[in-house]
């Protein structure tokens, strides 16, 4: 029994869905056409899942009778580590944890809140993403249907940082939940991080959850994990800039003076080249400096959460432009390496 058991944990849920529908043909097929004790015995077994199920489900049920707070987050890492930490604090019980799997700093987001928006910005993330991978289970019409079905009686906390990413998230949750009228909780952590005594190992505020320190974070869910009614006024004003950022149809947007400014998608291209600059003594034998310190070095320096993927784009853009150059294998960014080229930027 246990090999059994080590057998199931190399499948994923939607093998392991098939695997328990293949069960029930089975069982059925068996139910209708076999001897009188195999029908015993798949009645037996048709009885065995059917309690397993109600007992899954009177758990679920108990489950969401204990949880009180909706914890709404805009990547898949920032949930796991949410849940972790819930958990070493013991709140893992009251939280349902919902996160969003999308970059909300690049791509279009007009009418993003229907059909033709999100088939839109689809189309534009297989274009213009070479490591964006289409995910069924994580598809942005699901969450959006689960934002708006939580019910009155919980309590919604966005949990956000001082990023374009998070803060078109939040703006964009709130323009969902706009009909709603019990309070919006907010969690902002580079908030939280910079007026408490908190530091990191760099000094620097984090712009984003995961550049903050384990210890760190864990202090931050244990003191807020309520999360801080967001002001009427300032939630009519977010909802508000959602409709301004959704109209301007930018392909980038940053974090600039406290809010999210759409720009051109060429804002980061003199950050790119400053940083191919800076990156002098890590040159090869030929001028050459490795892709993935070129693009570490750009998210210190402009401290901008808008995903590997553009940046790496950005500076294939300015290869064929010829302000940069290139060796090794092109699209594999730890394979390639670059230098200034000939051309300036324009």
């Amino acid at each position: 029994m246990e090999k059994f058991y080590d057998s199931l944990h190399q499948f994923d849920a939607n093998d392991l869905r098939l695997l328990l529908y293949n069960l029930l043909n089975t069982v059925e097929s068996n139910g209708k056409d076999s001897s009188t004790e195999e029908k015993k015995l798949a009645e037996g077994l048709v009885n065995i899942l059917q309690s397993q199920i109600e007992a899954l489900h009177n758990h679920k049920l108990q489950m969401n009778k204990r949880q009180q707070y909706v914890y709404l987050v805009f990547s898949l890492s920032d949930a796991g580590s949410l849940k972790v930490t819930l958990s070493e604090i013991g709140k893992r019980e009251l939280c349902q944890v919902l996160a969003f799997n999308e970059l909300f700093s690049v791509g279009p987001i007009s009418n993003l809140n229907t059909k033709t928006g999100q088939q839109n910005r689809l189309l534009w993330l297989m274009e213009n993403e070479w490591n964006f991978h289409y995910d069924p289970k994580h598809l942005l019409e699901n969450r959006i249907e689960a934002v708006k079905n939580i019910p009155e009686n919980k309590t919604i906390v966005i949990w956000c940082a001082d990023n374009a990413h998070d803060q078109t998230g939040l703006r964009f949750v709130l323009h969902l939940l706009r009909d709603r009228k019990q309070p919006v909780h907010i969690v902002n952590v580079t908030a939280l991080f910079n007026t408490s005594e908190l530091r990191n190992e760099e000094g620097l505020i984090p712009y984003s959850s995961g550049l903050i320190d384990r210890e760190h974070f864990q202090l931050i869910v244990k003191e807020n994990y309520e999360g801080v009614p967001l002001d009427p006024n300032q939630r009519r004003r977010y909802e508000s800039e959602w409709v301004m950022l959704s109209n301007e149809n930018r392909m980038l947007r940053l974090w600039n003076e406290d809010s999210v400014k759409g720009a051109d998608e060429s804002a980061l291209d003199e950050v790119i080249i400053r940083s191919v600059i800076e990156l002098e003594q890590e040159q090869d034998e030929n001028g050459f400096i490795k892709a993935g310190s070129v693009l570490a070095r750009v998210c210190d320096m402009s401290r901008q959460l808008v995903g590997y993927s553009f940046i790496t784009n950005r500076i294939w853009f300015l290869v064929n432009q010829g302000v940069l150059e290139f060796s090794g294998l092109p699209k594999a960014l730890h394979q390639f390496s670059v230098k200034l080229g000939t051309h300036r930027l324009r």
